[in-house]
C-alpha cells in the first residue's frame, strides 16, 4: 500500500485553493529575500527526521541525492539570508549522514548511493568550508593539534580521496574517468558519466581554490583533460551526458543527451580553477564557453521569454522525474557562484538570473504552501510541483542574493 505524502497532497491542495504568484522586484534585496523565504518555508515541508532518504521525504530508489541537494539550497539560503531557521535541522542531517569514515558514505544508503549521489552531500561541506559556516559538534582526533575528525575540512577531504581511490580503481578502462556506480552490483556500473565527473572536477577545484594545495588543482586538470578527451565536455563547451566502458568500448562514443546540472557541475570547476590560477587565460576562456554553452541550451524556450532558464530534454514534453525537475537548482546555483569568482562573466550571468527568477517566482504560489511550478517560462503555475520545482524555484531566486554573501575563505 503506497504512503501519501506531502508530495501526494500538494497539486490537489493547489488546484483547491487556486494560485497566487509571488510578487518579486529582481532589482530589490528585501523583495527577494523575503520571495526566498516563502520558497525556502516551502521546500522545508517536505522536512522528515525519520526519513531514510536524508531527512526529506523522498521516493526511493535512488532519492538520497536529492535531499543531500535539498540541504544545498537550505544551506545556500542561510548564508544568504543570514536566518537561523534551518541550521539545527542542517546539522543533524549531516551528523546523521556523514557515515562511520565521516566521507558520506553512510551503511544505510548502500543500494542508494553512487558516486554522484555522494558528491552531491559533499557539497555540503564544502560549501560550510568555504563560509566558515557553523561546525558539527567536534569529534576530536588523536593527535594533539586539536583537528576535529569531522571538520568540514576532513570530511571534504575524506571524500576527496575515496573518488582519488575510485578513479585509480576505474582506470583500466577509458585511461581514467570514474564510473557512476561504485559497486558491480549495481546497474550503471558501467557508465562514466558527466555528473559524477563533474562532480569530482569540482570538489577537486572547489578544495584547491580553499586550500591553495596544488594537489587538488592537478587531479581537477587530470579530470578537465579526460573529460574533453573522451568528449563528455565537446569542443565547443556543450556537456553530454556520459559515455561506456563495457564491451570494448572504452569510452569510445558519447550520450547526446544535454542536463542543466552536468554543464553547471563543470562550470563551477571552471570558475574555481580560474581562482586557483589568479584569472588564468585558459580557464578564464572554459568558463566563458561554458556559460555561453549553457545560455544557449538551457535558456530562452519560447518568443517572449528569452533568458528564462528551463529543462531542455524533458521540460516541453511534461515529462520531466522528481530528480530531473530539480536540476536547474544546480545550474541557478553554481551560475551565481561562478559570477562570484570570474569578473568578467557576472553582469551576462545575473541578468540570465534576474529574468528566471522573476519566472521562477511567477511559477510559484503565494496561497501559504508555497507550491512551485516547473515551467518558468508561463508566467505562471503549469500545474507540476513537487520537492524538485520547489528547491529549482528557490536557487532560482536566491541565486541572485550570491553577490551580497559574505566573501569566500581561504585556508
Amino acid at each position: 500500500m503506497k504512503t501519501l505524502t506531502l508530495c501526494t497532497f500538494l497539486p490537489l491542495q493547489l488546484f483547491i485553493t487556486g494560485v497566487i504568484s509571488l510578487d518579486i522586484d529582481v532589482n530589490s534585496i528585501p523583495s527577494i529575500t523575503s520571495v526566498a523565504g516563502t520558497i525556502a518555508s516551502g521546500l522545508f515541508r517536505y522536512h522528515n527526521p525519520s526519513s531514510t532518504a536524508g531527512d526529506f521525504n523522498q521516493p526511493q530508489p535512488w532519492f538520497w541525492w536529492l535531499s543531500g541537494n535539498g540541504w544545498n539550497g537550505l544551506l545556500d539560503h542561510t548564508i544568504y539570508t543570514n536566518t537561523t531557521t534551518y541550521i539545527p535541522s542542517f546539522l543533524t542531517a549531516m551528523s546523521k549522514n556523514i557515515g562511520p569514515n565521516k566521507d558520506f558514505v553512510p551503511p544505510e544508503q548502500v543500494h542508494y548511493e553512487a558516486n554522484d549521489d555522494q558528491m552531491y552531500w559533499v557539497y555540503n561541506s564544502l560549501t560550510a568550508l568555504e563560509y566558515n559556516f557553523t561546525a558539527l559538534p567536534c569529534i576530536p582526533s588523536d593527535s594533539t593539534n586539536g583537528d576535529c575528525l569531522n571538520s568540514w575540512l576532513a570530511i571534504s577531504t575524506n571524500a576527496f580521496n575515496l573518488f582519488v581511490k575510485r578513479w585509480n580503481a576505474d582506470s583500466t578502462t577509458c585511461g581514467g574517468g570514474l564510473k557512476w556506480q561504485y559497486r558491480t552490483s549495481e546497474g550503471g556500473y558501467y557508465y562514466k558519466n558527466a555528473v559524477t565527473n563533474g562532480g569530482f572536477f569540482q570538489v577537486a577545484a572547489r578544495l584547491a581554490r580553499y586550500t591553495q594545495n596544488q594537489t587538488y588543482a592537478d587531479w581537477a586538470v587530470k579530470i578537465w583533460d579526460w573529460s574533453t578527451r573522451v568528449k563528455i565536455v565537446s569542443d565547443s563547451f556543450h556537456v553530454y551526458d556520459g559515455t561506456w566502458d563495457d564491451n570494448g568500448r572504452n569510452c569510445s562514443g558519447v550520450s547526446g543527451d544535454e542536463w542543466s546540472y552536468n554543464i553547471a557541475s563543470y562550470m563551477h570547476g571552471a570558475a574555481n580553477m580560474y581562482a586557483f590560477t589568479k584569472g588564468d587565460a585558459i580557464w578564464q576562456a572554459r568558463v566563458q564557453g561554458l556559460v555561453g554553452a549553457a545560455n544557449q541550451t538551457f535558456f530562452g524556450p519560447v518568443s517572449g521569454a528569452e533568458g528564462i532558464m528551463f529543462e531542455r530534454k524533458c521540460e516541453f514534453a511534461g515529462n520531466c522525474g522528481t530528480d530531473q525537475t530539480s536540476f536547474k537548482s544546480s545550474l541557478s546555483r553554481w551560475m551565481g557562484k561562478t559570477a562570484v569568482l570570474v569578473p568578467d562573466q557576472r553582469e551576462g550571468i545575473l541578468e540570465l538570473l534576474r529574468k528566471s527568477a522573476k519566472g521562477a517566482a511567477a511559477a510559484c504560489s503565494g496561497n501559504g504552501i508555497s507550491a512551485c511550478g516547473m515551467k518558468w517560462y508561463t508566467g505562471g503555475f503549469d500545474g507540476q510541483t513537487d520537492f524538485g520545482t520547489e528547491l529549482s524555484a528557490l536557487e532560482g531566486v536566491q541565486s541572485l542574493l550570491v553577490m551580497n554573501a559574505p566573501p569566500l575563505e581561504v585556508h
